[in-house]
């Protein structure tokens, strides 16, 4: 039993376990995320058109374009999607561990790095959403543990492997470029080689990622699609932002301040409402840093910190922290240019924060194995284990029939030529009467029920602004009430026609 105890290697253990864990997220997710529309949509026009047409839709296409290839092999598109994204969470965590495993080869830090990245509420609770960020973390992670190999071998097929990894990161998120340069730095830093050794070891990583570059825009163009093109397209995105950076107007301000403080926003002269906002951006980030890493993960390094059972070295660690240094700078740049923040652009930063996590575990369990508290401790990482578990893979969310329900509803009162107005997009992806689903906005305005044609079924999840919409008595006098649902003293959605005639409008 121990051989064969010895011989298992835990990472194929693990990525069983991952596919399974995928299988149970996905059988119990309830429905799309609103990205997931655009992805399915783009990867509809990959297949109709092209990827060219593909690119004109979505500027980033790698990855609903992969989704679209992946939906050849008989499955449908939202079937491919969660199928990738299986696949990318198992390479996740391989890499995970692996990476891990470098620090500290002890055979016992396999089990607890797998333990720590399958427990790990904030990574795992995307596993049932269709994101691109899963292709671009199970990639990185995959391209920073060849880089690891690299700086202690420095084969040039460790290099090689690390910088296509990368490249093929960044066509899910374009940010794996800043990663594929800025990672190779840490070798200047190396003591194990001369300097002159590693100044060479980075000018080689810089002149072959270069060279593959270059390649690869080349061999784009000749295709018909222009990356550098695609890149100013992506950055030109937040070309408003960086206008509005320094003079930003009032009702800009008055909308971040509302975001950030709350009705306390009310209490803030307008002349100070930029430099309130400024100063409150540090507290949004800290407070998104600390959920990104997770509330156990968080205090139980924080205690091991402390109680300097936290133990590694330096030179094995310097790669993980140069990405999350990056990361921090990548996520401090994008709050302060859109003051706007998610978990998962911070997640890099977390997932390099969470593998001291193994390190600290292996740490506690020697401390404590001679000691009368190792039925205590083992008791206490039971219960932090099972917590993160039930975090990750158990919503305690509302369910969601009643969009299904709208939609359903949508689809079988109009013809299929029939088109409906809707402020949701499972609504007009479900309902098949919204050709652009993907492009549904969340926020309708009056003028987009007045011209309207009469006849025509008006479909809202009824948000706060929606529902202030709907009061208004000339909006109300133009529409008939057909359902909600659910059909209740709360409903989440209502359906409306657009009445016909202004007869039928006084009659009613």
């Amino acid at each position: 039993m121990k051989t064969a105890w010895k011989k298992l290697d835990i990472r194929y253990t693990a990525v069983i376990a991952s596919l399974l864990l995928s299988s149970f997220s996905t059988l119990t997710a309830s429905l799309p995320n609103d990205d997931a529309y655009t992805y399915i949509r783009t990867a509809e026009i990959f297949l109709d058109d092209g990827v060219s047409a593909a690119i004109s839709h979505y500027t980033w296409a790698g990855y609903p374009i992969l989704i679209g290839a992946a939906s050849m092999f008989g499955l449908s598109l939202l079937e491919a999607a969660y199928a990738l994204n299986a696949i990318f969470y198992s390479m996740l965590v391989f890499s995970y561990i692996s990476i891990v495993q470098r620090i500290d080869n002890a055979r016992i830090i396999a089990l607890l790095g797998a333990i720590t990245v399958l427990a790990y509420p904030e990574l795992n609770e995307y596993r049932d959403m269709i994101i691109r960020d899963t292709g671009y973390w199970s990639l990185s992670l995959f391209a920073i543990w060849r880089f690891i190999l690299f700086s202690d071998s420095r084969q040039f097929s460790e290099l090689v492997a690390f910088v296509i990894a990368m490249f093929t990161a960044a066509l899910f998120r374009a940010e794996a470029l800043v990663y594929v340069l800025a990672i190779p730095l840490v070798l200047l830093l190396d003591t194990k080689l001369p300097a002159s050794q590693n100044r060479l070891d980075v000018l080689k990583v810089i002149g072959f990622t270069v060279t593959l570059l270059s390649s690869v825009i080349l061999i784009a163009l000749i295709v018909g699609i222009n990356i550098p093109i695609m890149l100013i397209k992506l950055v030109s995105v937040y070309e408003p932002f960086l206008i509005g950076l320094f003079n930003p107007s009032d009702a800009i301000l008055a909308t971040q301040a509302n975001t950030i403080f709350g009705p306390f926003s009310q209490l803030i002269p307008p002349d100070y409402l930029h430099a309130a906002v400024l100063l409150g951006l540090p507290a949004v980030l800290i407070t998104s840093l600390f959920f990104t890493i997770g509330g156990p993960y968080f205090w139980l390094l924080s205690f091991g910190a402390l109680r300097g059972m936290l133990q590694f070295e330096v030179e094995q660690v310097r790669p993980l922290l140069s990405v999350a240094l990056v990361n921090l700078f990548i996520a401090v740049g994008f709050l302060y240019l859109t003051k706007f923040f998610t978990g998962r652009y911070a997640m890099m930063l977390g997932i390099m924060v969470s593998m001291m996590v193994p390190i600290l575990l292996k740490s506690m369990l020697a401390r404590f194995r001679i000691s009368e508290g190792m039925r205590a401790v083992h008791i206490l990482l039971i219960l932090l284990v099972s917590y993160c578990m039930i975090d990750a893979y158990v919503s305690f969310g509302r369910p969601k029939d009643w969009l299904v329900d709208s939609a359903v509803f949508a689809k079988i009162a109009t013809p299929k030529e029939a088109r409906i107005l809707t402020n949701n997009h499972t609504i007009a992806y479900l309902s098949e009467r919204v050709s652009e689903y993907d492009r549904v906005s969340r926020e309708l305005q009056e003028v987009d029920i007045k011209t309207v044609p009469p006849g025509t079924l008006i479909v809202l999840e009824l948000t706060s602004e929606i529902r202030q919409l709907v009061n208004h008595e000339e909006i109300q006098a133009q529409l008939k009430l057909l359902a909600t649902f659910p059909n209740s003293l709360e409903p989440r959605a209502v359906i409306y026609e657009r009445k016909s005639s202004p007869d039928e409008i006084l009659l009613d």
